[in-house]
């Protein structure tokens, strides 16, 4: 039989082909890709006050804030905690004091924050919400 009328011979780009994507395929069925997971916690929040300060040499955004219950605590915005979404002085501008908002929260150790950090969007809400109240807020 002559070279070229072997069907193998002639079809080894498409075989090596269909084999290096079988092995892709293999690997990434194994090795699923796995980002950081943290518990977060979501809050209804009144914002009292913002602040910038100056940190390790580097301005950290602050939101002081109650919670229905009159708690009163104290979250930062970090880019790092925001992802590549949002960047945090445009989050930061955004938030106004006297408002109330909607956030979801990572403890400071998830993104080795000053305090607890604000995780992704942040939406603004009318006044509390009824059962934030017996939730405490979070």
């Amino acid at each position: 039989m002559n070279q070229a009328e072997n069907p193998i011979i002639k079809n080894i780009g498409n075989i090596i082909g269909v084999a290096v994507l079988l092995c892709i395929f293999v690997f990434m069925l194994s090795h699923p890709r796995r980002e950081n997971e943290y518990d977060m916690r979501y809050v209804e929040i009144l914002v009292t006050q913002k602040e910038i300060t100056e940190m390790d040499d580097v301005a950290v955004y602050l939101i002081h804030t109650e919670d229905p219950d009159k708690n009163q605590e104290i979250f930062e915005i970090t880019n790092a905690a925001l992802g590549e979404r949002f960047e945090e002085s445009e989050v930061y501008k955004q938030i106004k004091p006297g408002k109330y908002y909607k956030l979801r929260i990572a403890e400071p150790e998830a993104y080795e924050s000053h305090y607890p950090s604000i995780c992704g969007a942040v939406t603004l809400i009318d006044g509390f919400t009824p059962d934030a109240k017996t939730k405490g807020g979070r």
